[in-house]
């Protein structure tokens, strides 16, 4: 009887130290300046393909990553992910002391390469598993009906997390553009402490997997034989696509704002690292309260407001370049923040424990190599020699527009065709 309280207790304090994990997990410093960091260094071209290179590496680890999560425990695929990730912000922080840039035949071309695959490693081993973790260890202590509401609140914590790592990245980024990757990798060491005071969550012999990666796989599209299970992926790997073009391109916009303003364009890592700590914590309000919005509106109609947002604020981009518009983009991290705990409560749940971060990061894999094919396609669309200007950004936004407005349209018939099937029959 003592060891079973024993064993609740720990179950109960690796799931309240997940909201301490997750505060840190999105501590990324380098949010602020990353496109710039690459930008002082390399051509336009060599950026986009590193950051094409980062989500090819995460497409590449991602479901072994999981595979190892089911098979071997949550807690070691974590402190993994932890030490991949402080290896990458060393690197990227020592980078332009070892090694010449300018091209991309560069040295410099290739550590930056290097890495960024170590952070889709970092990312790839904590993916999937850290909600699955979260999950299990409420499972286990038998509150398995608060994961939503704990999910909400973990959303908020890693939202004002990265607003706070991007307002002092920011600033950092004044004095030297290489001092966000210091602070990120003080993060990223902080995160393997607390996995470390986490414990295995404990689960029965049989909800660990015993299967080889690929029966893994297949067992993981076996699930997709409920409609809904389907959908949601495939709702999730388009969202990872649109969520990131914001993303990719507010930096630069901010940049052509400033410069049309005749402000100086040396400002530019301190305003972006406000802007994205304001971004982070409007994401933070609404995250906590997209559960309680899922449960008055459904599921579908959260989705489809996820989407119809991201597609306007990339339409917005494309169109105007103004203070008005860098204060709509405000708001680009809200369809995140609206999105994820409804869908990590839908999916979560419904997929066996012996699969879970195995599914949960093919659902990632699906997005990421999605995104990295996207931005290779953009690369396509302007002169291989172009430099991060804005008249060559506003082309790849453009098309990202338009985009962006099929996926509302595809969103908004899911949608429809939710509440046809929810009417009652006469």
């Amino acid at each position: 009887m003592v060891c079973r309280v024993s064993q609740t207790d720990r179950n109960r304090r690796t799931a309240d130290l997940y909201q301490w994990y997750a505060t840190l997990a999105e501590a990324s410093f380098w949010v602020p300046v990353f496109f710039l960091y690459l930008a002082a260094y390399l051509p336009l071209d060599a950026v986009l393909i590193l950051e094409a290179t980062y989500f090819f590496g995460v497409v590449v680890i991602e479901v072994p990553s999981g595979w190892f999560s089911d098979r071997l425990g949550r807690r070691p695929t974590m402190l993994i992910g932890g030490v991949l990730m402080a290896a990458s912000h060393g690197l990227m922080f020592t980078g332009p002391w070892m090694a010449a840039g300018g091209s991309i035949e560069s040295p410099l071309f290739f550590l930056f390469g290097a890495a960024l695959i170590l952070r889709a490693g970092g990312m790839a081993f904590r993916s999937g598993t850290d909600t699955a973790l979260h999950y299990d260890a409420l499972c286990a202590c038998g509150a398995r009906d608060e994961f939503a509401a704990r999910e909400a609140r973990a959303s908020r914590r890693r939202f004002y997390g990265a607003a706070a790592a991007a307002l002092i990245g920011g600033a950092a980024a004044l004095i030297d553009l290489r001092a966000p990757y210091l602070l990120s990798f003080c993060a990223a060491v902080a995160i393997i402490l607390v996995v470390l005071r986490m414990h295995e969550p404990s689960v029965h012999a049989d909800d660990r997997s015993t299967a080889h990666l690929v029966r893994q796989i297949g067992a993981c599209i076996g699930q997709w034989r409920s409609g809904l299970l389907l959908l949601l992926f495939l709702y999730a790997a388009m969202m990872i696509v649109l969520n990131h073009i914001p993303y990719e391109y507010f930096q630069p916009y901010i940049e052509a704002v400033l410069g049309s303003d005749g402000t100086a364009v040396a400002a530019t890592p301190a305003v972006a690292g406000a802007h994205v700590a304001v971004t982070f914590f409007i994401a933070g309000w609404v995250g906590a309260r997209s559960i309680r919005l899922r449960d008055k509106v459904g599921l579908w109609a959260v989705l489809l407001l996820a989407t119809a947002l991201q597609a306007a604020i990339i339409g917005l981009m494309w169109m105007w370049v103004s203070v008005p518009i860098m204060l709509v983009l405000l708001l680009r991290s809200c369809p995140r923040a609206l999105m994820t705990p409804p869908l990590n409560a839908a999916v979560t749940g419904a997929v066996p424990t012996r699969l879970r971060a195995t599914y949960l990061s093919l659902q990632s894999l699906a997005g990421r190599l999605s995104f990295s094919g996207t931005l290779l396609l953009l690369t396509l669309a302007v002169p291989v020699t172009a430099r991060a200007e804005w008249a060559t950004i506003h082309v790849q936004i453009g098309l990202s527009a338009i985009g962006g407005l099929v996926c509302v349209v595809l969103v908004a018939a899911v949608w429809a065709g939710s509440l046809r099937r929810s009417e009652p029959k006469r």
